[in-house]
């Protein structure tokens, strides 16, 4: 990366925004332990589960690796027009497969829920710390877009924002063209693509490009929240292995983390595109992206291409050392 990348000395101020099904529970723990990184705080959005199992996922996923002390912010229960679809058959009832993180155990502490909702948030990180703090949205884009229409500068505000969605020339995979957080909320999409508040994207053209298979995890120390990373995947797996006929998953979110901001080093072909996103009412359009025609929206970086035995060694070597906490 280029001399501003992060350091240990200096690690990058970073905001999650996620909607916590499983592929967001393996980045949020990665992000949380990860010295390069100062997790700012985590916006919720609905989007895999309702944004109740959101919150609750993302605030115990953080006290068990210790990270009680970053603060969550409740966002968007909706999409900006649409009614809410979930994901239960793709991530379980709740959002996290075979484990229920549901109870509470109170030598975990608390985690700092914030009562700014997460458009709020980022609008106060973006004045008060202006060109400072990347945004990494891994779920749909419906707390982005709010806080744009509300007039926070997300394009100028930030210091780079980064969506997890959309597909290019791969096959959707929740219409034949339309990937499932582009779906979800598509007119949050045309929003932010419009404002040019994305300034990278990784699509399904670079996140499926690895398969993470049960035998990978095997690689994982014997602690209580591998176990738990473990039933979550196990059932991620059994869901891929129906509907795309793969032995893995993809873990989609992960993948983006450590590809835009851990180890963009593996990061093996991008293209920069001038998008839009189908909003119409047919169900199997809507999502969809597009190359627009206009010549005044602004364009995005696109990764299109990830190493994928590097990444694989990355991710697995940075979630054991997460699930390998103290705290876990």
């Amino acid at each position: 990366m280029d001399a501003d990348a992060p350091t240990q000395t200096e690690p990058r101020p970073l905001i999650l925004d996620v909607d916590t099904g499983i592929d967001d529970m393996i980045a949020l723990l990665i992000a949380a332990t990860s010295p390069e990184i100062n997790l700012r705080g985590v916006t919720c959005v609905a989007g895999n589960v309702e944004i109740h199992h959101v919150a609750r996922n993302t605030g115990k996923i953080l006290r068990m690796v210790g990270r009680g002390d970053v603060p969550v912010s409740i966002g968007a229960a909706r999409p900006l027009e649409r009614r809410l679809r979930t994901a239960p058959d793709t991530h379980g009832p709740t959002g996290t497969g075979y484990v229920e993180l549901r109870g509470e155990d109170r030598q975990l502490g608390t985690t700092e829920y914030t009562a700014i909702p997460a458009s709020r948030y980022l609008g106060a990180h973006v004045s008060r710390h202006p060109g400072e703090v990347t945004v990494l949205a891994l779920g749909p884009l419906t707390n982005l877009a709010s806080a744009v229409i509300s007039g926070v500068d997300l394009a100028a505000g930030t210091r780079e924002v980064i969506w997890m969605g959309g597909t290019l020339e791969e096959r959707g995979n929740t219409t034949e063209t339309g990937e499932w957080n582009a779906c979800v909320d598509p007119e949050a999409v045309e929003s932010c693509l419009a404002a040019g508040a994305l300034h990278r994207m990784f699509p399904l053209d670079a996140t499926q490009d690895i398969v993470f298979s049960m035998d990978d995890l095997r690689a994982l120390p014997d602690t209580h929240l591998a176990g738990i990373v473990r039933d979550a995947v196990r059932f991620y797996v059994g869901f891929h292995q129906k509907a795309d006929g793969i032995d893995g998953a993809y873990l989609h979110d992960p993948v983006v983390l450590i590809g835009s901001l851990l180890r963009p080093d593996l990061v093996t072909e991008t293209v920069t595109e001038t998008l839009a996103c189908d909003t119409s009412s047919d169900a199997h359009l809507a999502g969809s992206l597009y190359r627009a025609e206009s010549d005044d929206r602004p364009s995005t970086s696109v990764a299109t291409a990830i190493d994928p035995e590097g990444m694989k060694s990355e991710l697995i070597a940075r979630l054991g050392r997460a699930v390998g906490a103290p705290n876990s």
